[in-house]
């Protein structure tokens, strides 16, 4: 794909994560598969190369971290320093004219497609090793012009305390060979959440264990809240739950989403009915079947206002390599050090 640095999903396969990153890349292979996922399109690392040298941005940063020798940031309070510095330093910089063109148009190609004129999106980094957490989604995006932003935005993000932070510990580069930004429809979302398709703790391949609460995934992707779990015996399709207090939710505004109060009495209420849980379990099976049995954990959202049997969307898959038990202890300490830094 020489020359070409934006690519609708359909334009993508599994093996183009060098081009677009694993979300990007996953999310071609999951559309051309014939799964649910929404329209969308994806920006190459190649462009954020760019956009970084011809800003100016990667001399700013270089120069900027010369204050700190060549160790590099050593204190939290270093670590948070620069993250606040740099973001500011790319997200200051205009979006050469030619990239901004692009994108635009074929915001304006994806409104057209699915008959809104000013599609709510969200824009959400893809990068060519799995992160989780550690770089920014950008959820309800509208307007052509607020999507050129959030792609800068998404940008900035690899640069987040959490993401510097974990490269700084682990002794890699601040620098970043690129990624690639996911601009895809947003999906109103009743209910969402994660699913595995073996235990994430125990490592159990018989389990489907599916995590899920009310309104938009971010809060469960992110660890903020606790919600509802379901534990699906892949044979018996036996489910084993536990229902927790929901006290808030991630929903849209009309620009961007919010927290905001779960309303009182559905708090306590699980928030897939059991039909809606199997579907998910056949989702995810039928996406561990067509990576040939490898384990995935998916993030999958329900949409509000469409009928049941269309309403279960994919928005992410990733092959599950390790389980929480069998991280080495030199990885445990770098996790250790990224939430310490996140904290504060």
């Amino acid at each position: 794909m020489p020359g070409k640095w934006l690519f609708f999903f359909n334009e993508l396969r599994g093996k183009d994560i060098e081009v677009v990153g694993k979300k990007c890349a996953n999310l071609g292979e999951m559309t051309n598969a014939g799964m649910p996922v929404p329209p969308g399109f994806a920006l190459s690392l190649d462009v954020y190369q760019r956009f970084m040298k011809e800003s100016g941005a990667n001399e700013e940063i270089r120069q900027y971290l010369r204050k700190f020798g060549e160790e590099g940031p050593l204190s939290y309070s270093q670590y948070n320093e620069a993250s606040k510095v740099i973001r500011e330093i790319v997200e200051s910089k205009p979006m050469p004219q030619d990239i901004a063109e692009v994108i635009k148009n074929n915001y304006w190609k994806l409104c057209e497609q699915c008959g809104n004129q000013e599609l709510p999106v969200a824009t959400r980094s893809s990068g060519t090793v799995s992160m989780p957490g550690a770089y920014e989604t950008y959820l309800n995006i509208r307007g052509a012009e607020d999507v050129v932003k959030h792609v800068i935005k998404v940008w900035g993000s690899v640069f987040s305390v959490q993401a510097l932070g974990g490269r700084m510990v682990k002794k890699q580069p601040v620098e970043i060979p690129g990624i690639g930004v996911a601009v895809l429809k947003m999906v109103n979302a009743r209910a969402a959440g994660v699913a595995f398709t073996k235990h994430p703790n125990t490592g159990d391949p018989n389990k489907v264990v599916i995590e899920a609460t009310w309104g938009l995934g971010e809060s469960v992707v992110s660890g903020n809240m606790s919600p509802d779990r379901y534990i699906i015996n892949k044979k018996t399709r036996e489910i084993t739950k536990k229902i927790n207090t929901k006290t808030k939710q991630v929903v849209y505004k009309d620009k961007g989403t919010a927290y905001v109060d779960v309303p009182t009495e559905i708090q306590n209420v699980q928030c897939l009915t059991d039909d809606e849980i199997n579907r998910v379990v056949e989702l995810s099976l039928k996406v561990e079947k067509y990576y040939g049995g490898v384990a995935q954990d998916m993030e999958w959202v329900i949409e509000n206002s469409l009928p049941e049997s269309d309403n279960l969307f994919l928005v992410q898959t990733r092959n599950i390599t390790k389980t929480g038990e069998y991280k080495s202890s030199s990885e445990m300490l770098a996790d250790m050090m990224v939430k310490r830094l996140f904290s504060l």
